[in-house]
């Protein structure tokens, strides 16, 4: 998003219910009082981004919108100045450094009166903050610094008051079931881009014929008949492939039906890339938003290496793609990459971030971690990344809506 000659970026994180469903996204972007001025005019480029980009979500097959969490300067609490934002679709974080004043409450009960949802960020049992306790729909509970022997009678207390809990800073999956146990109702953490890590283990049955079928397609010299006969071989992967050819994505004049038209109109790359994504989001046992995530970072680490001139562009999707494929795997990065016959330049940008295409794949995490400092020191400008990364989600939540749920394979 651009405000004048000033880049704001702005990256959104996502806030799970229990059963790993996405229900809201939390917004971070780089302060700066042209990123709050572009955030917070509701007449500007900037909050039509907000509602349009960083709501969408493509959860189930299905396209929908969900709340944006917008953290607010602590200023804006401090005036009278009136909030020129929808409140459908938006809930206001209050930061927990902010001064709680009279005027600060009072503009809080005021945005509750006009039916604005408000979250409380960073709680920890700061006293200072009780008296915005009261007031909020949603408190975070910072778990990083609260001790958990305090954990479940704050949850309690919260829920009795009528007020939803969300943790943060759930970092791997051990926190993320302490805090369902807790009670907490909302989660927020790096935990759906964090391994398991189980060491030793061998690559289970199911993904090792994912796997088996995953290294046939990375082949260099595969061609288009044999990639035919693989995917002949897999009805799933038959059906998903015709299905997003016939998407809207491509919008055909007549429909595409047998595996051979496909394999024409789609040319070798871009087939091999699409089986590669349906084999790897096949995956039955792991949250949704694991493939977003891996579709969005080869898409951006794609585009990125386009915009840079690394002329590595589909060396650079396949990166970003298989750099998640321990996460989904539930098995060390090297024992899979033994397995996948990819270039070693590939297998060293993956597993240590060497190389062009490691560097790229380091800056691209951490545009997703909202690590501005980091991006700064890969050599492109960041306004590539920002545009980037919002054609990349826009881009993976089509691919997800065009492969569908396993509901509609039958009506088909």
């Amino acid at each position: 998003m651009e405000q004048g000659d000033t880049k704001v970026l702005m990256v959104r994180q996502p806030i799970f219910n229990d059963k790993l469903k996405i229900v809201a996204y939390q917004l971070r972007y780089k302060h700066s009082e042209q990123a709050e001025h572009s955030l917070f005019d509701s007449d500007s480029e900037g909050s039509n981004l907000l509602i349009n980009t960083f709501t969408s979500l493509c959860q189930d097959g299905k396209l929908g919108r969900v709340p944006l969490l917008l953290p607010f300067p602590n200023h804006m609490l401090s005036d009278d100045e009136p909030l020129m934002l929808p409140q459908r679709g938006l809930v206001i974080e209050i930061s927990p450094d902010i001064e709680v004043t009279d005027t600060v409450i009072n503009h809080v009960k005021e945005l509750r009166k006009n039916d604005y949802r408000v979250a409380l960020d960073g709680f920890a049992l700061q006293s200072n903050l009780l008296p915005l306790v009261k007031l909020v729909n949603i408190v975070k509970v910072d778990f990083a610094h609260v001790s958990k022997k305090k954990i479940e009678p704050l949850v309690k207390m919260l829920l009795k008051a009528g007020i939803t809990p969300l943790a943060e800073n759930v970092d791997d999956f051990e926190t993320l079931k302490f805090c369902r146990t807790a009670g907490f109702k909302l989660f927020q953490g790096k935990f759906i881009s964090r391994p398991t890590k189980v060491l030793g283990r061998e690559v289970p049955g199911n993904s090792a014929a994912l796997l088996r079928l995953l290294a046939q397609l990375q082949k260099s010299d595969i061609t288009p008949q044999e990639i035919e006969e693989l995917i002949i071989m897999d009805a799933k992967l038959s059906f998903k492939i015709l299905r997003v050819v016939n998407s809207a994505a491509y919008q055909l004049t007549s429909p595409i039906t047998s595996m051979h038209q496909a394999i024409v109109l789609l040319g070798h790359n871009q087939l091999r890339k699409w089986a590669t994504l349906i084999t790897l989001a096949s995956s039955d046992d792991k949250p949704e938003e694991l493939s977003r995530n891996f579709l969005a970072r080869g898409r951006m680490c794609e585009l990125v290496a386009q915009s840079a001139g690394m002329g590595q562009e589909e060396s650079a999707f396949m990166v970003g793609m298989i750099s998640q494929l321990d996460i989904l795997l539930d098995v060390e990065m090297d024992t899979l990459l033994e397995q996948i016959p990819l270039e070693d330049e590939i297998k060293d940008a993956i597993s240590n971030n060497r190389g062009p295409l490691g560097e790229l794949l380091k800056a691209v995490i951490a545009f997703e971690e909202s690590d501005w400092l980091e991006v700064e020191k890969f050599q492109l400008g960041k306004e590539f990344f920002d545009v980037a990364y919002r054609h990349s989600l826009h881009w993976a939540d089509q691919a997800l809506e065009a492969l569908g749920s396993e509901d509609t394979e039958g009506s088909e």
